[in-house]
């Protein structure tokens, strides 16, 4: 009895011990680049200007598809995504196309924590294809160039003074030339009031921006910012609804940076707020395009890595003609 007591011992212990013969191999873990993009069904429900005329659901590696918090259009066939972990997702239009989008990187230091890739806004100049990206955290604005390879960056001295997750979170290089960055979080605690910065020109050229304050509907904040003609933007804006599992809300908004207040604050003018017109998620990256049929916003989600959330694209008809909420 002692000696099968023994016996039984030995083999549990065995089967219980890391790296023994019976412990099953794990395969090597291999990256997956492609993305797929699966259309979505969508209702016809205006709000305000914008209506939904389609949706896709984009699924990807287990392990690097996560987190698309920003989105520029590079021509009129492709969109450039950048994530809060450093990478960058490149899809052709999916009304237009059917292949998958292909994942990259933006940054070749693999050994950065999270806090070091945290990729939140983007923008670009067509005509060069150069890219510039806010990072959270670093606080800090990075040139990228055609081929997404970094050649410059800056570190505005009133951006230090952000805070660490909810920095440059819109970033955008307006018709003219110039560049606006706007703090996601309020001056103060549940406040409307956000820091921004004007750049004359490129930001890494630039010493000495403009400091603004950029007052946005009350509950929301700026996630993202997209140029419109005539020095412009169309602004993103988010707010979190507490619940089991919690959900956002999404609105958008337009700024004219030359049109301010007497006390120097640049106001977002409300133009709808989205509800229940969208599916329900953290949309946190924006697009313009101008096509044949009209002008259409483009908005992608970030899914936090949670499993309740999606990573998803819509596309919205622009229609002026309809009245904005006021």
């Amino acid at each position: 009895m002692r000696r099968k007591r023994l016996v039984l011992a030995i083999l549990l212990a065995a089967a219980l011990a890391p790296g023994t013969w019976l412990r099953v191999p794990v395969e090597p873990y291999r990256f997956e680049p492609l993305v797929s993009i699966t259309p979505l069904a969508v209702g016809v429900t205006h709000a305000g200007p914008f209506e939904p005329v389609a949706a896709w659901q984009l699924t990807g590696d287990r392990l690097e598809f996560r987190g698309w918090s920003a989105m520029v259009a590079l021509d009129d066939q492709r969109f450039l995504a950048g994530s809060d972990g450093g990478r960058r997702m490149v899809f052709e239009r999916p009304d237009r196309s059917r292949l998958p989008g292909v994942l990259g990187r933006f940054h070749d230091n693999e050994e950065s924590i999270k806090e070091g890739r945290d990729l939140e806004s983007l923008t670009i100049d067509p005509s060069s294809g150069t890219v510039w990206g806010g990072f959270e955290y670093r606080q800090s604005i990075v040139r990228f160039d055609a081929e997404y390879r970094p050649d410059g960056e800056v570190h505005p001295r009133a951006m230090r003074r952000w805070d660490d997750n909810a920095g440059p979170e819109s970033l955008v290089r307006l018709s003219d030339g110039r560049f606006l960055v706007i703090e996601e979080g309020a001056q103060l605690w549940r406040g409307h009031h956000h820091a921004a910065l004007l750049f004359a020109g490129d930001p890494i050229d630039d010493p000495h921006p403009e400091s603004l304050v950029v007052e946005v509907p009350r509950g929301y904040r700026p996630v993202d910012a997209t140029p419109l003609e005539d020095g412009k933007a169309l602004v993103l804006l988010r707010r979190l609804v507490w619940g089991i599992p919690p959900t956002f809300d999404t609105a958008l908004a337009l700024l004219d940076i030359d049109h301010r207040d007497d006390r120097g604050i640049v106001r977002a003018r409300l133009l709808a707020e989205l509800g229940n017109s969208i599916p329900k998620d953290n949309y946190e990256g924006i697009a313009v395009t101008d096509d044949d049929d009209g002008r259409h916003v483009w908005l992608i989600s970030d899914d936090n890595s949670m499993s309740f959330q999606r990573t998803l694209l819509l596309k919205l008809r622009w229609n002026p003609r309809e009245k904005a909420r006021e």
